[in-house]
Protein backbone atom coordinates (compact mmCIF):
# COMPACT_ATOMS: atom_id res chain seq x y z
CA UNK A 1 0.00 0.00 0.00
CA UNK A 2 1.36 3.16 -0.56
CA UNK A 3 1.48 6.66 1.23
CA UNK A 4 -0.17 9.90 0.13
CA UNK A 5 1.83 11.61 -2.43
CA UNK A 6 3.47 14.97 -3.26
CA UNK A 7 3.67 15.84 -7.15
CA UNK A 8 5.31 18.61 -8.32
CA UNK A 9 3.76 22.37 -7.89
CA UNK A 10 2.85 23.02 -11.47
CA UNK A 11 0.71 20.12 -11.76
CA UNK A 12 -0.98 20.63 -9.22
CA UNK A 13 -3.49 23.86 -7.54
CA UNK A 14 -3.09 27.04 -8.82
CA UNK A 15 0.13 28.07 -7.76
CA UNK A 16 2.69 28.87 -10.06
CA UNK A 17 5.91 29.90 -8.11
CA UNK A 18 7.66 33.46 -9.64
CA UNK A 19 10.91 34.95 -8.46
CA UNK A 20 8.29 36.98 -6.49
CA UNK A 21 6.17 33.93 -4.59
CA UNK A 22 7.49 30.86 -3.49
CA UNK A 23 4.67 28.00 -3.52
CA UNK A 24 3.66 25.34 -0.46
CA UNK A 25 1.65 22.37 -2.17
CA UNK A 26 0.78 19.40 -2.75
CA UNK A 27 -1.72 16.11 -3.24
CA UNK A 28 -3.86 14.42 -0.81
CA UNK A 29 -4.33 10.82 -1.55
CA UNK A 30 -5.79 7.96 0.43
CA UNK A 31 -3.37 4.75 0.23
CA UNK A 32 -4.81 3.20 -2.78
CA UNK A 33 -3.65 6.64 -4.70
CA UNK A 34 -7.83 7.50 -4.50
CA UNK A 35 -7.80 11.47 -3.86
CA UNK A 36 -8.92 12.58 -1.01
CA UNK A 37 -11.55 16.16 -2.18
CA UNK A 38 -12.83 19.08 0.48
CA UNK A 39 -10.52 18.25 2.99
CA UNK A 40 -9.54 21.56 5.11
CA UNK A 41 -5.79 22.22 4.83
CA UNK A 42 -4.19 25.24 7.02
CA UNK A 43 -1.09 26.88 6.60
CA UNK A 44 1.06 28.62 9.49
CA UNK A 45 4.40 29.89 9.92
CA UNK A 46 6.07 32.79 8.08
CA UNK A 47 2.32 33.59 7.15
CA UNK A 48 -1.55 31.58 7.19
CA UNK A 49 -3.68 30.54 4.93
CA UNK A 50 -6.48 28.16 4.49
CA UNK A 51 -7.79 26.27 1.87
CA UNK A 52 -9.54 22.98 0.28
CA UNK A 53 -8.46 20.41 -1.40
CA UNK A 54 -10.19 20.28 -4.72
CA UNK A 55 -11.72 17.35 -6.42
CA UNK A 56 -8.25 15.60 -7.64
CA UNK A 57 -6.85 16.24 -4.04
CA UNK A 58 -4.72 18.81 -5.20
CA UNK A 59 -4.21 21.82 -2.50
CA UNK A 60 -1.33 24.63 -3.11
CA UNK A 61 -0.36 28.17 -0.67
CA UNK A 62 1.41 31.11 -2.14
CA UNK A 63 3.88 32.82 -0.06
CA UNK A 64 6.46 35.64 -0.09
CA UNK A 65 8.21 35.14 2.82
CA UNK A 66 10.78 32.57 3.66
CA UNK A 67 11.29 30.57 6.55
CA UNK A 68 9.37 26.99 7.89
CA UNK A 69 5.72 26.54 7.24
CA UNK A 70 3.34 23.80 8.89
CA UNK A 71 0.56 22.26 7.24
CA UNK A 72 -2.22 20.74 9.40
CA UNK A 73 -5.05 18.50 8.25
CA UNK A 74 -7.97 17.69 10.53
CA UNK A 75 -7.16 14.95 12.70
CA UNK A 76 -10.49 12.70 12.43
CA UNK A 77 -8.92 12.76 8.46
CA UNK A 78 -5.62 11.87 9.66
CA UNK A 79 -6.72 8.80 11.64
CA UNK A 80 -9.52 7.63 9.10
CA UNK A 81 -6.58 7.30 6.36
CA UNK A 82 -4.28 6.21 8.60
CA UNK A 83 -1.73 9.10 8.32
CA UNK A 84 0.92 8.78 10.47
CA UNK A 85 0.61 12.60 11.80
CA UNK A 86 -1.96 15.32 11.04
CA UNK A 87 0.89 18.13 10.50
CA UNK A 88 3.94 18.09 8.49
CA UNK A 89 6.75 20.83 7.89
CA UNK A 90 8.06 22.57 4.96
CA UNK A 91 11.24 25.00 4.50
CA UNK A 92 10.96 27.46 2.20
CA UNK A 93 14.64 29.44 1.56
CA UNK A 94 14.51 32.02 -1.32
CA UNK A 95 16.90 32.75 -3.11
CA UNK A 96 17.78 35.45 -5.99
CA UNK A 97 15.49 34.57 -8.90
CA UNK A 98 14.97 31.11 -7.96
CA UNK A 99 11.61 29.34 -8.01
CA UNK A 100 10.83 28.04 -4.56
CA UNK A 101 8.52 25.26 -4.09
CA UNK A 102 7.70 23.31 -0.67
CA UNK A 103 6.12 20.43 -1.47
CA UNK A 104 4.12 18.39 1.36
CA UNK A 105 3.21 14.64 1.30
CA UNK A 106 1.33 13.15 4.64
CA UNK A 107 3.23 9.67 5.39
CA UNK A 108 1.01 6.52 6.45
CA UNK A 109 1.43 5.65 9.79
CA UNK A 110 3.91 2.80 10.43
CA UNK A 111 2.22 -1.18 11.20
CA UNK A 112 2.39 -2.22 14.58
CA UNK A 113 5.81 -3.14 15.30
CA UNK A 114 7.52 -2.41 11.77
CA UNK A 115 9.78 0.70 11.04
CA UNK A 116 8.15 3.30 9.12
CA UNK A 117 10.02 3.26 5.39
CA UNK A 118 9.25 5.72 2.55
CA UNK A 119 6.39 4.36 -0.15
CA UNK A 120 6.63 3.50 -3.66
CA UNK A 121 9.43 2.55 -5.65
CA UNK A 122 12.96 3.91 -5.35
CA UNK A 123 12.10 6.34 -8.80
CA UNK A 124 9.11 7.82 -6.89
CA UNK A 125 11.34 8.30 -3.70
CA UNK A 126 13.70 10.58 -5.61
CA UNK A 127 10.62 12.58 -7.15
CA UNK A 128 8.79 13.09 -3.97
CA UNK A 129 9.94 14.62 -0.50
CA UNK A 130 9.02 13.82 2.85
CA UNK A 131 8.07 16.32 5.15
CA UNK A 132 10.67 17.99 7.56
CA UNK A 133 13.04 17.05 4.36
CA UNK A 134 14.26 20.53 2.22
CA UNK A 135 11.74 20.66 0.44
CA UNK A 136 12.75 24.10 -1.45
CA UNK A 137 15.29 21.72 -2.79
CA UNK A 138 12.93 19.58 -4.74
CA UNK A 139 12.94 19.50 -8.58
CA UNK A 140 10.52 19.00 -10.68
CA UNK A 141 10.23 16.56 -13.64
CA UNK A 142 10.91 18.79 -16.59
CA UNK A 143 9.26 16.28 -19.08
CA UNK A 144 5.87 18.06 -18.05
CA UNK A 145 5.96 21.40 -20.05
CA UNK A 146 3.03 23.21 -20.65
CA UNK A 147 1.99 26.44 -22.21
CA UNK A 148 0.86 28.27 -19.08
CA UNK A 149 4.82 27.48 -17.42
CA UNK A 150 6.68 28.38 -21.01
CA UNK A 151 4.36 31.67 -20.67
CA UNK A 152 5.16 32.04 -17.15
CA UNK A 153 9.24 31.70 -17.37
CA UNK A 154 8.79 33.80 -20.50
CA UNK A 155 7.47 36.69 -18.68
CA UNK A 156 9.41 36.25 -15.95
CA UNK A 157 12.32 36.30 -17.62
CA UNK A 158 11.46 39.64 -19.51
CA UNK A 159 11.10 40.86 -16.13
CA UNK A 160 14.40 39.83 -15.31
CA UNK A 161 15.65 41.44 -18.41
CA UNK A 162 14.62 44.56 -17.98
CA UNK A 163 15.75 44.74 -14.39
CA UNK A 164 19.11 43.55 -15.21
CA UNK A 165 18.86 46.03 -18.14
CA UNK A 166 18.99 49.01 -15.88
CA UNK A 167 22.06 47.67 -13.21
CA UNK A 168 23.82 47.07 -16.41
CA UNK A 169 23.22 50.53 -18.79
CA UNK A 170 25.60 52.88 -15.38
CA UNK A 171 28.03 50.07 -15.88
CA UNK A 172 28.33 50.76 -19.70
CA UNK A 173 28.24 54.31 -19.54
CA UNK A 174 31.33 54.04 -16.93
CA UNK A 175 33.16 51.92 -19.53
CA UNK A 176 32.16 53.80 -22.26
CA UNK A 177 33.48 57.21 -21.12
CA UNK A 178 36.76 55.70 -18.80
CA UNK A 179 37.38 51.94 -20.30
CA UNK A 180 37.16 51.01 -16.82
CA UNK A 181 35.07 47.54 -15.76
CA UNK A 182 33.71 48.58 -12.73
CA UNK A 183 33.59 45.25 -10.33
CA UNK A 184 31.94 47.31 -7.77
CA UNK A 185 29.05 48.20 -9.40
CA UNK A 186 26.84 44.94 -8.08
CA UNK A 187 27.56 46.90 -4.61
CA UNK A 188 26.03 50.11 -5.58
CA UNK A 189 22.76 47.57 -6.53
CA UNK A 190 22.66 46.31 -3.06
CA UNK A 191 23.65 49.26 -1.48
CA UNK A 192 20.18 50.94 -3.18
CA UNK A 193 17.98 47.99 -1.81
CA UNK A 194 19.56 48.36 1.71
CA UNK A 195 19.07 52.28 1.95
CA UNK A 196 15.10 51.41 0.64
CA UNK A 197 15.15 49.04 3.25
CA UNK A 198 16.06 51.99 5.93
CA UNK A 199 13.61 54.36 4.48
CA UNK A 200 10.66 51.99 4.90
CA UNK A 201 11.68 49.88 7.82
CA UNK A 202 13.95 52.09 10.03
CA UNK A 203 12.79 55.65 9.21
CA UNK A 204 9.30 54.35 8.22
CA UNK A 205 8.88 56.44 5.03
CA UNK A 206 6.88 55.21 2.45
CA UNK A 207 7.93 53.73 -0.68
CA UNK A 208 8.28 56.56 -3.04
CA UNK A 209 10.23 58.62 -0.50
CA UNK A 210 12.40 55.69 0.41
CA UNK A 211 13.02 54.82 -2.97
CA UNK A 212 14.15 58.98 -3.20
CA UNK A 213 16.12 58.06 -0.65
CA UNK A 214 17.89 55.69 -1.97
CA UNK A 215 18.62 56.85 -5.11
CA UNK A 216 20.47 60.49 -4.35
CA UNK A 217 22.50 58.33 -1.34
CA UNK A 218 23.82 56.01 -4.31
CA UNK A 219 24.43 59.24 -6.38
CA UNK A 220 26.22 60.95 -3.41
CA UNK A 221 28.27 57.36 -3.26
CA UNK A 222 28.86 57.88 -7.05
CA UNK A 223 30.28 61.62 -6.79
CA UNK A 224 32.29 60.74 -3.38
CA UNK A 225 34.09 57.65 -5.02
CA UNK A 226 35.00 59.81 -8.37
CA UNK A 227 36.69 62.63 -6.49
CA UNK A 228 38.40 60.63 -3.33
CA UNK A 229 39.34 57.62 -5.79
CA UNK A 230 38.64 57.58 -9.38
CA UNK A 231 39.60 61.33 -10.12
CA UNK A 232 42.94 60.82 -8.25
CA UNK A 233 43.83 57.98 -9.97
CA UNK A 234 43.24 58.75 -13.53
CA UNK A 235 45.48 62.57 -12.94
CA UNK A 236 48.26 59.91 -11.54
CA UNK A 237 48.11 57.93 -15.16
CA UNK A 238 47.22 54.69 -13.26
CA UNK A 239 46.31 52.06 -15.98
CA UNK A 240 42.64 50.86 -16.12
CA UNK A 241 44.02 47.01 -15.05
CA UNK A 242 45.00 48.79 -11.60
CA UNK A 243 41.71 50.65 -11.32
CA UNK A 244 40.23 47.30 -12.13
CA UNK A 245 41.93 45.75 -9.16
CA UNK A 246 40.86 48.26 -7.13
CA UNK A 247 37.51 48.05 -7.83
CA UNK A 248 37.54 44.51 -6.91
CA UNK A 249 38.92 45.43 -3.37
CA UNK A 250 35.97 48.05 -2.99
CA UNK A 251 33.46 45.59 -3.42
CA UNK A 252 34.83 42.82 -0.95
CA UNK A 253 35.13 46.00 1.53
CA UNK A 254 31.56 46.81 0.82
CA UNK A 255 30.40 43.29 1.16
CA UNK A 256 31.79 42.82 4.39
CA UNK A 257 30.26 46.50 5.56
CA UNK A 258 26.51 45.20 4.41
CA UNK A 259 27.34 41.98 6.33
CA UNK A 260 28.58 43.54 9.28
CA UNK A 261 25.72 46.44 9.55
CA UNK A 262 22.62 44.70 8.16
CA UNK A 263 23.43 40.62 9.22
CA UNK A 264 23.24 37.67 6.69
CA UNK A 265 19.32 37.34 6.18
CA UNK A 266 17.26 39.00 3.46
CA UNK A 267 15.40 42.42 3.96
CA UNK A 268 11.93 42.88 2.97
CA UNK A 269 11.73 46.31 2.16
CA UNK A 270 7.67 46.13 1.99
CA UNK A 271 6.37 43.87 4.52
CA UNK A 272 3.10 43.16 2.91
CA UNK A 273 2.24 40.62 0.34
CA UNK A 274 0.74 41.99 -2.99
CA UNK A 275 -2.65 40.84 -4.65
CA UNK A 276 -2.12 38.75 -7.31
CA UNK A 277 -2.80 38.87 -10.71
CA UNK A 278 -3.59 37.11 -13.91
CA UNK A 279 -2.77 38.04 -17.60
CA UNK A 280 -3.68 35.15 -19.38
CA UNK A 281 -1.90 31.95 -18.26
CA UNK A 282 0.58 34.48 -16.42
CA UNK A 283 0.54 35.57 -13.08
CA UNK A 284 1.87 38.39 -11.46
CA UNK A 285 1.50 41.44 -9.41
CA UNK A 286 1.10 45.02 -9.82
CA UNK A 287 4.55 45.97 -8.11
CA UNK A 288 6.17 43.33 -10.99
CA UNK A 289 4.40 45.51 -13.19
CA UNK A 290 5.56 48.72 -12.00
CA UNK A 291 8.84 48.23 -10.98
CA UNK A 292 9.23 46.57 -14.98
CA UNK A 293 7.63 49.91 -16.24
CA UNK A 294 9.85 52.08 -14.28
CA UNK A 295 12.78 50.38 -15.60
CA UNK A 296 12.34 50.48 -19.29
CA UNK A 297 11.15 54.16 -18.77
CA UNK A 298 14.21 54.96 -16.94
CA UNK A 299 16.14 53.11 -19.98
CA UNK A 300 14.70 54.71 -22.56
CA UNK A 301 15.01 57.60 -21.05
CA UNK A 302 18.92 57.54 -20.42
CA UNK A 303 18.78 56.76 -24.30
CA UNK A 304 17.02 59.97 -25.01
CA UNK A 305 19.24 61.92 -22.63
CA UNK A 306 22.10 60.47 -24.21
CA UNK A 307 21.13 61.37 -27.81
CA UNK A 308 19.13 64.30 -27.53
CA UNK A 309 20.91 66.70 -25.32
CA UNK A 310 24.26 69.15 -25.33
CA UNK A 311 25.84 66.61 -21.83
CA UNK A 312 24.67 63.19 -23.42
CA UNK A 313 25.95 64.54 -26.66
CA UNK A 314 29.62 65.49 -25.01
CA UNK A 315 29.55 61.99 -23.15
CA UNK A 316 29.20 60.16 -25.90
CA UNK A 317 32.38 62.44 -27.47
CA UNK A 318 34.29 61.24 -24.71
CA UNK A 319 33.29 57.90 -24.95
CA UNK A 320 34.81 57.91 -28.57
CA UNK A 321 37.26 59.84 -28.13
CA UNK A 322 38.40 61.39 -24.87
CA UNK A 323 41.57 63.45 -26.28
CA UNK A 324 39.77 64.76 -29.13
CA UNK A 325 36.64 65.44 -27.28
CA UNK A 326 39.02 67.89 -24.32
CA UNK A 327 41.15 69.33 -27.38
CA UNK A 328 37.50 70.77 -28.84
CA UNK A 329 36.87 72.11 -25.03
CA UNK A 330 34.74 69.43 -23.35
CA UNK A 331 35.89 69.23 -19.89
CA UNK A 332 36.37 65.47 -19.77
CA UNK A 333 36.83 65.34 -15.81
CA UNK A 334 33.02 67.08 -15.72
CA UNK A 335 31.75 64.18 -17.70
CA UNK A 336 33.25 61.78 -16.44
CA UNK A 337 32.28 62.70 -12.91
CA UNK A 338 28.99 63.48 -13.72
CA UNK A 339 28.68 59.61 -15.51
CA UNK A 340 29.69 58.01 -12.42
CA UNK A 341 27.21 60.28 -10.20
CA UNK A 342 24.40 58.90 -12.80
CA UNK A 343 25.79 55.39 -12.82
CA UNK A 344 25.50 54.88 -8.83
CA UNK A 345 22.39 56.55 -9.34
CA UNK A 346 20.72 53.88 -11.86
CA UNK A 347 22.51 51.08 -10.06
CA UNK A 348 20.81 52.10 -6.54
CA UNK A 349 17.46 52.66 -8.76
CA UNK A 350 17.64 49.01 -9.85
CA UNK A 351 18.65 47.55 -6.45
CA UNK A 352 15.02 49.25 -5.09
CA UNK A 353 13.28 47.99 -7.83
CA UNK A 354 15.11 44.53 -7.46
CA UNK A 355 14.04 44.25 -3.84
CA UNK A 356 10.86 44.99 -4.26
CA UNK A 357 10.22 42.37 -6.97
CA UNK A 358 12.14 40.02 -4.73
CA UNK A 359 10.58 40.99 -1.76
CA UNK A 360 13.90 41.20 -0.53
CA UNK A 361 17.41 42.16 -0.63
CA UNK A 362 20.37 40.68 1.57
CA UNK A 363 24.21 41.96 1.41
CA UNK A 364 25.53 39.94 -1.22
CA UNK A 365 22.75 40.28 -4.21
CA UNK A 366 24.52 42.28 -6.22
CA UNK A 367 27.74 40.35 -6.39
CA UNK A 368 25.37 37.27 -7.31
CA UNK A 369 24.42 39.35 -10.37
CA UNK A 370 27.63 40.79 -11.25
CA UNK A 371 28.29 38.45 -14.10
CA UNK A 372 25.29 38.26 -15.53
CA UNK A 373 25.70 42.35 -15.67
CA UNK A 374 29.18 42.05 -17.02
CA UNK A 375 27.41 39.38 -19.72
CA UNK A 376 24.46 41.53 -20.50
CA UNK A 377 27.08 44.84 -21.61
CA UNK A 378 29.28 42.42 -23.14
CA UNK A 379 26.50 40.98 -25.47
CA UNK A 380 24.89 43.71 -26.52
CA UNK A 381 28.16 45.77 -27.15
CA UNK A 382 30.27 47.78 -24.63
CA UNK A 383 30.16 51.37 -24.27
CA UNK A 384 26.58 51.58 -25.51
CA UNK A 385 23.25 52.21 -23.35
CA UNK A 386 20.96 50.51 -26.16
CA UNK A 387 23.16 47.36 -25.80
CA UNK A 388 22.99 46.97 -22.09
CA UNK A 389 18.94 46.56 -22.58
CA UNK A 390 19.28 44.00 -25.39
CA UNK A 391 21.57 42.19 -23.90
CA UNK A 392 19.73 42.12 -20.47
CA UNK A 393 16.83 40.90 -22.24
CA UNK A 394 18.54 38.14 -24.11
CA UNK A 395 20.53 36.61 -21.03
CA UNK A 396 16.82 37.08 -18.75
CA UNK A 397 14.85 35.23 -21.23
CA UNK A 398 17.36 32.74 -21.92
CA UNK A 399 18.24 32.23 -18.45
CA UNK A 400 14.49 31.62 -17.36
CA UNK A 401 13.11 30.12 -20.58
CA UNK A 402 16.22 27.20 -20.09
CA UNK A 403 14.72 25.56 -16.78
CA UNK A 404 11.80 24.25 -18.49
CA UNK A 405 14.11 21.17 -19.93
CA UNK A 406 17.26 21.80 -17.30
CA UNK A 407 17.80 22.33 -13.55
CA UNK A 408 17.10 25.79 -12.28
CA UNK A 409 20.89 26.18 -10.41
CA UNK A 410 22.34 26.00 -14.56
CA UNK A 411 19.77 28.55 -15.85
CA UNK A 412 22.78 31.46 -15.78
CA UNK A 413 25.32 28.83 -17.22
CA UNK A 414 22.83 28.68 -20.55
CA UNK A 415 22.55 32.42 -20.90
CA UNK A 416 26.62 32.24 -20.64
CA UNK A 417 27.15 29.64 -23.04
CA UNK A 418 24.92 31.96 -25.70
CA UNK A 419 26.67 35.04 -25.10
CA UNK A 420 29.96 32.75 -26.03
CA UNK A 421 27.81 31.55 -29.13
CA UNK A 422 26.96 35.47 -29.91
CA UNK A 423 30.71 36.64 -29.60
CA UNK A 424 31.95 34.15 -31.63
CA UNK A 425 30.27 35.28 -35.07
CA UNK A 426 30.19 39.17 -33.58
CA UNK A 427 33.00 39.51 -31.69
CA UNK A 428 31.70 43.59 -30.84
CA UNK A 429 28.91 42.44 -29.45
CA UNK A 430 25.46 42.84 -30.85
CA UNK A 431 25.52 46.98 -30.93
CA UNK A 432 29.31 47.45 -30.84
CA UNK A 433 31.69 48.78 -33.46
CA UNK A 434 34.09 46.96 -34.85
CA UNK A 435 37.46 47.87 -33.99
CA UNK A 436 39.98 48.32 -36.32
CA UNK A 437 43.40 47.09 -36.12
CA UNK A 438 46.71 48.26 -37.55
Amino acid sequence: MCAPRAVAAGAVGSCVPTAEFGCVNGILQSADKEPIAGVKVMLSGAETGETTTADDGTWAFKVADDGKYVVTIPQDVAKRYGFAADHASVEIVKKSFSQQRGVVRFDKAPASGNASKPSGTASDAKRTMPAGANAAAYEPSRSSVTWTRFCQQLYSGIIFGLLLGLMSVGMNLVYGTTGLSSFSHGEQVTLGGLMAYVGTQMLHMAIVPSAIFAVLIGALTGLVQDRLIWGPLRHKRVGTMQQMIVTIGLSMALQYLFQFFFGGDIKSIVKSVPEGIQLGPVSTSAPALICAGIALVTIVGVTVFLYCTRLGRATRAVSDNAALAAASGINVDSVVRIVWTLSCALAALSGVLLGIYLNGIAWNTGVTLLMLMFAAVTLGGLGTANGALVGALVIGIVADLSTLVIPSDMRYASALAILILVLLVRPQGIFGKRNRIG
